[in-house]
C-alpha cells in the first residue's frame, strides 16, 4: 500500500509539505517459510544463517532500530540489508554466548538497563495514545492538511516498470537484443539479473522518481508503457528497463493520513508528557554542572 507521508516542521507547527514514499511490506522473493515455536504455531521464517532462524518479527524490529540508514537504501535491497543485519547479530551473539559473556558484568548491567528502557517505552506509548483522540486528529486535519492539499493542482504521476541488472554495459546490449528477438522479459530476469527482484522477474511494482536514483528514474519515466530502455548506468551495475504502466496518484485523504497524525500528535504529546514526569515527582542531578559526554582517548581521530 503506497501512503502519503508527512513531513512537519517544528514543535508545534503545521505541515509545510506532503510527500510519498512506500510503506509495502519488504518482499523476500517468495522465499518464506513458516516453523512452529513455543509461542507461535506460524512463526515466518524469512532467511536463516548457519541454521539459525531468522524471522519476519525480527526483521521489522531490525527496521525499527535502523529507520534512518533503512531509508537510504533502494527498495530492492531493502529485505538483503536488513537480513544481513540480523544474521550478523545472530552469530556475534552466539560466539559471545560460547566464549561466556552472557554472564559477563558489562553485560548484565546492559541487560538492566535496556530492560528498564522496553519498560519505558511500552508504558509511556500507552499513556500517550490515550491522551490522543480520534477529534484531535480530525481537527489537525482539518485545520493544516487539508488547506495543503487543496493548494496543489497538480497530482502526482507513478510508474511501474522491470528492469534486469548486469554487471556491464555489454551484458545489457546482449540482453536487449534477445528480447528483440522474443524472449520474455521475466524469464530473462529470472535468469540473468542480479537485483533481488530477479524472482519476480524483474518488477519493481510501482514507484515515484525521487524513489530510486536518478539515472533510473529519469529512464524509466521517459518510457512508455510496453517500451524498453537502453542500457541505463547507476552504482549498481547497468540496468535494462521496461516500463509497466503509469499512473496518477491522487490526493490523500483522513483515512489515509489519520495515523500518521496521530503519530505526530503523540511526539508532541510525549515531550509534554516527559516534562510532566520530571516536574511532578523529585527529581534532582547531582554534582558539579560538566558535560556529560564521553570521553574520547585523544589517540582516536574523529571526522570533521
Amino acid at each position: 500500500m503506497r501512503l502519503f507521508i508527512l513531513i512537519f516542521t517544528g514543535f508545534i507547527a503545521p505541515i509545510l509539505l506532503v510527500a510519498l514514499l512506500v510503506t509495502s511490506p519488504l518482499d523476500f522473493g517468495g522465499g518464506k517459510r513458516f516453523s512452529p515455536s513455543q509461542n507461535d504455531s506460524n512463526v515466518e521464517i524469512v532467511a536463516s544463517i548457519d541454521g539459525i532462524n531468522i524471522t519476519r518479527d525480527e526483521i521489522d524490529r531490525a527496521a525499527e532500530d535502523n529507520f534512518e540508514t533503512l531509508i537510504q537504501v533502494p527498495e530492492a535491497q531493502q529485505a538483503f540489508f536488513l537480513s544481513s543485519l540480523v544474521a550478523i547479530q545472530k552469530i556475534a551473539a552466539r560466539n559471545a554466548i560460547s566464549e561466556g559473556l552472557a554472564n559477563s558484568d558489562v553485560v548484565q548491567q546492559r541487560l538492566a538497563y535496556q530492560k528498564e528502557k522496553i519498560l519505558q517505552d511500552i508504558w509511556v506509548a500507552e499513556q500517550i495514545h490515550a491522551r490522543v483522540t480520534e477529534n484531535d486528529i480530525r481537527a489537525y486535519f482539518d485545520t493544516y492538511v487539508a488547506p495543503e492539499l487543496a493548494k496543489q493542482n497538480e497530482n502526482v504521476e507513478e510508474v511501474q516498470a522491470r528492469h534486469i541488472l548486469v554487471a556491464t554495459e555489454g551484458e545489457a546490449e546482449t540482453v536487449i537484443k534477445r528480447l528483440e528477438k522474443g524472449e520474455g522479459f521475466a524469464a530473462l530476469a529470472g535468469e540473468l539479473s542480479l537485483g533481488p527482484s530477479a524472482s519476480r522477474g524483474g518488477d519493481l511494482g510501482y514507484f515515484l522518481a525521487e524513489e530510486m536514483v536518478q539515472a533510473f528514474s529519469d529512464a524509466a519515466f521517459a518510457l512508455q508503457p510496453g517500451e524498453l530502455s537502453a542500457p541505463v548506468e547507476t552504482e549498481f551495475g547497468w540496468h535494462v528497463i521496461r516500463l509497466e504502466d503509469r499512473r496518477v496518484v491522487p490526493p490523500p485523504s483522513f483515512e489515509d493520513l489519520s495515523e500518521q497524525i496521530r503519530a505526530f500528535l503523540e511526539q508532541q504529546e510525549r515531550n509534554l508528557f516527559f516534562d510532566e514526569l520530571l516536574t511532578s515527582y523529585d527529581f534532582q542531578v547531582y554534582g558539579e554542572e560538566t558535560s556529560m559526554l564521553p570521553e574520547f582517548d585523544d589517540d582516536v581521530p574523529l571526522k570533521d
